[in-house]
């Protein structure tokens, strides 16, 4: 055959054979090593609108049935708090505490009613009653803090197991001086808050007798100390390892030994304070951390939206 009637633009010769026959060689190599597998086959056209999330309505029914259900979480803790029997038992922390139960079983009526009042409210502001205890309060503070204090914290791949609490009574007696804080903080948070000036004494109400319990139980914990002193102020405003307290001598009062774990007071500041509540307890670590737990007021994420409804 004549090689110009061929269909190459040049001749090939014997190695240039070989050339091409390990080029195409290493091809298969290459394809039988990939993926066979194919992805799903894109779509031509316009995809599904972005949803639309509800829309923030945040009026004094809300904050109402906020307030409600924030209520309703405190005396549901109160409530397993005197189930547990811990507030019967001796504390290594405080011992002369006492028997704390009684006094906290008469704190339960005043937050439930509060509840029901503030949901009594809501309904006449044009909203759904709140029936339920505030979720966010319960599921990334209350419930978290049961667990660690009864429970303790299992081992995780990068941390050993924690026990369950070295001073469960110190821990609920502490919850207790905590959520009533809460719930004087929130109400006068409210009282701004809301537009309806009518509203203000309602939440004043509440707001005032939570605070009278709140150094109540701040006393029971440590007694003598009704102010905060200059030392703890200081230790406020920078860490530390210790606290103190102001106690009064004349009265024979003696403070409990300061610990990481600070001594509440009857008046914290000169005026009403809306800063996070902190709260230290249960067993500490391996590396001896307890937990810590920064209660706040009621925000945007744990307000009870119109579009929300929980079942009581």
């Amino acid at each position: 055959m004549n090689q110009t009637n061929l269909p190459f633009s040049s001749p090939i010769g014997r190695r240039g054979l070989f050339r091409a026959g390990g080029i195409t060689a290493t091809a298969l190599v290459l394809a039988a090593c990939g993926k066979s597998e194919v992805g799903p086959v894109g779509r031509v056209g316009q995809g599904a609108p972005t949803p639309e999330l509800e829309p923030e309505v945040i009026n004094d029914g809300v904050l109402l049935r906020t307030m409600a259900g924030l209520e309703t979480s405190i005396a549901n803790a109160y409530a397993h708090i005197l189930e547990s029997g811990a507030l019967a038992a001796s504390s290594a922390t405080f011992p002369d505490l006492g028997d704390q139960s009684d006094l906290v079983t008469l704190f339960v009526p005043h937050h439930s009613n509060a509840a029901v009042r503030f949901n009594e409210l809501a309904v006449a502001a044009g909203s759904e009653a709140w029936e339920c205890g505030n979720e966010r309060l319960d599921s990334a503070f209350i419930d978290m803090l049961f667990e660690r204090v009864e429970n303790g914290a299992p081992a995780t791949d990068v941390a050993l197991a924690i026990e369950p609490s070295d001073d469960a009574t110190r821990d609920m007696i502490n919850l207790v001086h905590t959520l009533e804080s809460l719930s004087a903080e929130s109400c006068q948070a409210m009282v701004q808050a809301v537009t309806d000036i009518t509203l203000r004494s309602e939440f004043m109400a509440v707001g005032v007798r939570s605070a009278r319990q709140s150094a109540l139980i701040a006393l029971k914990i440590n007694p003598g100390g009704y102010l905060i002193s200059a030392a703890t102020q200081a230790a406020n405003d920078a860490p530390a390892e210790e606290t103190t307290t102001t106690v009064d001598e004349s009265e024979g009062a003696a403070a409990p030994p300061s610990t990481e774990i600070p001594l509440p007071v009857a008046v914290p500041s000169q005026f009403g304070l809306l800063s996070p509540l902190v709260f230290i307890g249960g067993r500490g670590d391996e590396n001896g951390v307890r937990l810590k737990l920064s209660f706040e007021t009621p925000s945007l994420n744990s307000l009870a939206y119109p579009f929300e409804s929980c079942d009581a």
